[in-house]
């Protein structure tokens, strides 16, 4: 009689609980709430946006950077790799203080096509194919955020951040150069 009444109560309960508010694990997501609900300013939003999408762009880049080393048959390829896994580990720590001080909100992890691209390439069992690929995705990947730091450094008026994007512009520059130098020496 008892369980009769208990199991409609807990089939409640379980119905309640998965119809509820779905929680994101995604540090991505939660970092852009997080900062959206933060800066009132719509300018200081799209800092704080920047910079979060910048630490994310920089975990990628690590692991990009890490598997090239690993999986890569070319020594221009690995020794590339090597200074972008350094650079971009100190660009993150910088960032990452930046982010502090400001108290802007940044992911612990790369965006999910970010991800996806890093799986597929770890898939890639012919190491040619690797290195054709993940040049052509350095590549991409640099032209894109060269892009955005001189687009928000147009529009910023935070004069911490545009001193930040100028010493990081040269350096991702010079990045990009040796990413394509590694794409035409194949």
């Amino acid at each position: 009689m008892k369980v009769q009444r208990i199991v409609p109560l807990v089939f409640a309960g379980i119905m309640a609980v998965s119809c509820g508010k779905k929680e994101t694990t995604d540090t991505n997501e939660i970092a852009k709430e997080s900062n959206d609900k933060k800066f009132e300013d719509r300018k200081e939003e799209k800092d704080a946006d920047f910079i979060a999408e910048t630490v994310a762009a920089n975990y990628a880049e690590i692991s990009l950077a890490k598997l090239a080393a690993e999986k890569s048959d070319n020594s221009q390829i690995k020794e590339t790799a090597r200074m972008l896994e350094k650079d971009h580990s100190k660009l993150l720590q910088d960032l990452q203080t930046f982010a502090s001080l400001k108290a802007i909100t940044v992911p612990s992890e790369e965006k999910d096509d970010a991800k996806k691209k890093i799986e597929d390439l770890t898939k890639e069992d012919n190491v040619k194919d690797f290195n054709k690929e993940w040049c052509e995705t350095m590549v991409d990947k640099h032209e894109k955020t060269i892009k955005n730091f001189e687009s928000r450094l147009d529009k910023t008026q935070d004069a911490d951040l545009k001193i930040l994007i100028d010493q990081t512009l040269p350096q991702l520059r010079a990045h990009l150069d040796k990413v394509k130098a590694c794409e035409q020496s194949m």
